[in-house]
């Protein structure tokens, strides 16, 4: 059974306490690589009362199409009057770091809850066009942000397939929806930094010589950005400026590169490929080969 890790503290008693019951956790990134950044979770709530509880970190939660009709919801934010609401199939609420709450739900809810590392928000607004200081209200609801939404069923799906694709692919999802957290719904958004003409040939050359010598590691961002000294975010757009593909993607197109020479230059099992690479498992491999060169690397090497 998943194990949740996204927790609140009791204001009755200060002690940590779960925001579901351990049935109602569906799904947990507690094996991800990229959990220590942030945590993503899947929940299925009863009709319920929320103690109230301080959240220790900023948190998105996603109402789940698959809720079979409104859910309705009362709480209040300590200080402040009731607030009611009915929650509507594919909403989302964005809550604020320390925001203490308490709340009831009347309904059973289907929720995606993404809750991000003070570190990972910190690192977005140090990277921002403005100096002021962002931040984000207790509690408020974005309706149905497509951007929000498609980005959090990606790190849902790389979750639930157990992240195959890496830490590099997560952090770089959950970088752009911090920023877009932070750019849209922050009481004063922040600007984008405008980083053209991409990274200095020289740095980008480290990077580059750096990722081939090393293809099959699982790097993250941050040790790529340290490679070509700037934050991880300005290294995510600069180095797409500078080659025309994310970090990610670049880093596929040399593993398929380097595994199609091997096809053809050697006898080693494909299984054996995928393992030399980097990828999770040959299946993987395959998927990616598939998508990227049109055919199974079965079929390339045959008609090689």
């Amino acid at each position: 059974m998943p194990k949740s890790e996204i927790l609140a503290r009791s204001v009755a008693t200060n002690e940590a306490v779960p925001l579901v019951r351990p049935e109602g956790v569906i799904l947990s990134s507690s094996t991800c690589p990229w959990r220590d950044s942030f945590k993503v979770e899947h929940h299925r709530r009863p009709v319920y009362e929320q103690e109230e509880v301080i959240l220790p970190q900023a948190n998105v939660v996603f109402f789940s199409d698959r809720m079979k009709s409104p859910c309705p919801v009362e709480w209040r934010i300590a200080g402040s009057s009731l607030k009611q609401k009915s929650l509507q199939r594919g909403e989302i609420a964005i809550t604020a770091k320390d925001t203490p709450i308490w709340g009831r739900c009347f309904a059973p809810s289907d929720i995606l809850i993404i809750s991000f590392s003070p570190n990972l928000l910190n690192a977005a607004i140090a990277d921002a066009a403005s100096s002021a200081k962002a931040e984000l209200e207790g509690l408020q609801f974005t309706g149905r942000d497509r951007k929000l939404r498609a980005i959090g069923s990606l790190l849902e799906r790389e979750a639930r397939a157990g992240c195959p694709t890496g830490r590099l692919y997560g952090e770089f999802l959950g970088m752009a929806l911090a920023a877009h957290i932070l750019r849209t719904y922050a009481v004063f958004p922040l600007g984008t930094m405008d980083y053209r003409g991409g990274l200095p040939t020289h740095r980008l050359r480290h990077v580059v010589d750096y990722i081939q010598a090393n293809l099959s590691e699982d790097n993250s961002l941050q040790a790529l950005a340290d490679l070509a000294r700037v934050s991880p975010f300005h290294f995510c757009r600069s180095f797409k400026q500078s080659t025309g593909l994310s970090p990610h993607r670049y880093i596929l197109k040399l593993r398929i590169e380097e595994a199609q020479r091997l096809l053809k230059k050697t006898t080693l099992a494909i299984s054996d490929v995928a393992n030399r690479l980097g990828f999770s498992d040959q299946s993987h491999f395959t998927m990616v080969f598939r998508k990227l060169v049109g055919i199974t690397p079965a079929r390339w090497r045959a008609d090689a």
